[in-house]
């Protein structure tokens, strides 16, 4: 029993470590993009397109 509650502490714990490493290196990719970057927020291209086309 001891030992299935430390496989799943140990699959928890991969699964969180995981979902922070691809949350960073999301975050990071997404800061990288020219326009993004300028504006200072995380705003997606076609979000950008059609409040250009909208004024």
């Amino acid at each position: 029993m001891e030992k299935a509650k430390k496989r799943v502490r140990i699959c928890l714990l991969l699964v969180v470590m995981v979902a922070v490493v691809m949350g960073i290196l999301y975050y990071y990719h997404e800061l990288n993009e020219e326009g993004i970057q300028a504006e200072g927020t995380l705003v997606s291209a076609s979000y950008r397109g059609w409040k250009k086309s909208c004024q």
